[in-house]
């Protein structure tokens, strides 16, 4: 962390039971009660731990965290989605937990969601311009459409397809024999605040 001066970064698929922080407090998470499959958490740099206003662990796909920032306070919210062969219910299930965690979220905060989305957005953002730019990586999916979405009703915008980058800093996962190559890890801001943001791109 100290190395790219990270001061959050979130978490997909820990496979932590539980919910809750280590005793240092440089890490929260929440997972499910007794498997060890899904989960999400938090690392936190000293200095984040000293802004850290409270965290809350809503599902196995859901964890928010707020921060004392300036000019505003900052909610953070770390997701990890079901893949495309999970059922349609099963993903309205955690968007339903996402209208939970916004809900709950104050209106003045500034608010960054991050995680594995496993979806893909695709790189055309006609009728989609207020919600994604145009450098995406590859071709949208039902699950991409489904978060362009959710993304327009919360006036969120997906701030990996705002900045031109070599391909091998947009792929998020690849396939164990390096064919395949997907964009799916996304981190979406209010829209805004999307000028804010002055890179997003993999390491």
């Amino acid at each position: 962390m100290k190395r790219f001066r990270f001061n959050v970064i979130g978490i997909s698929e820990i496979r932590w039971t539980g919910k809750g922080e280590i005793s240092d407090g440089d890490f929260i998470w929440s997972g499910k009660d007794t498997t060890h499959n899904r989960g999400v958490g938090m690392l936190l740099s000293a200095r984040a731990k000293q802004t850290l206003i409270g965290y809350n662990p809503i599902s196995s796909r859901v964890i928010t965290a707020r921060f004392n920032t300036t000019p505003f306070k900052l909610t953070v919210i770390d997701v990890y989605v079901s893949t495309s062969a999970s059922s349609d219910d099963e993903i309205e299930i955690f968007y339903d937990s996402m209208e939970h965690a916004l809900t709950q979220t104050p209106k003045k905060n500034i608010v960054i969601v991050t995680g594995d989305w496993n979806a893909k957005v695709g790189s055309d953002n006609t009728n989609w311009k207020l919600v994604m730019g145009k450098y995406e990586y590859g071709d949208r999916n039902e699950r991409g459409g489904r978060l362009l979405e959710f993304a327009a009703l919360h006036n969120l915008h997906i701030c990996n397809t705002r900045f031109q980058q070599k391909a091998n800093r947009k792929w998020t996962w690849a396939s164990p024999d390096g064919v395949h190559k997907n964009m799916i890890d996304l981190v979406l801001i209010q829209r805004r605040w999307k000028s804010s943001v002055t890179n997003c791109r993999t390491f």
